[in-house]
């Protein structure tokens, strides 16, 4: 008895595992931008585009040739076509302060009457480095700015933080 229930369960734990096993999701490198943070080049922005059953997706990662953080995924399985990254930068403030990462995404909406133009998410994360590469997130410091959409929605609509250099003059204000 003890014999067929150890078979059983070694039947089961298979076949759960196999199936997560066939069920993660495809990954590959879309694009690698250099950044210079402390130095020239001295760190990567690698971003990956992977499929899920639900659709595609962007996953961030940040680092050098020996580690690499997680920084954030980017999804809109809502959205008519695949999320794209638009901009990597660093931003260094004149007062003395951590730099920052400042990532942008975004989504395509269209063929709806009420809705035509992209999905727009800024994602801003504070880079220290004392022994070793730590991010922080403080994208909650843009409140409702984070996101926004431009396009048509019951009329003509327009996102201001759309690229680097507004999200800087922003920064250069407020950080």
């Amino acid at each position: 008895m003890k014999k067929y229930f150890t078979i059983i369960l070694f039947v089961i734990s298979s076949l759960i595992y196999s199936q997560n096993l066939f069920a993660r999701d495809q990954c590959n490198i879309d694009q690698q931008v250099k950044l210079n943070i402390f130095k020239k080049n001295d760190y990567k922005f690698y971003n990956y585009i992977c499929e899920s059953s639900e659709g595609s997706y962007l996953k961030g990662y940040f680092g050098d040739q020996e580690k690499k953080i997680f920084v954030g995924d980017y999804s809109d399985f809502a959205a008519k076509e695949s999320p794209k990254l638009l901009a990597v930068s660093i931003y260094k403030s004149t007062k003395r302060k951590p730099p920052i990462l400042i990532t942008i995404n975004s989504a395509y909406y269209c063929c709806t009457p009420q809705i035509e133009g992209e999905m727009y998410q800024v994602n801003l994360y504070q880079i220290s480095e004392n022994k070793i590469l730590k991010l922080k997130n403080i994208t909650n410091i843009l409140g409702s700015n984070a996101e926004g959409f431009e396009g048509i929605a019951e009329g003509k609509v327009y996102y201001k933080y759309k690229t680097i250099s507004e999200i800087k003059k922003w920064l250069d204000k407020n950080y």
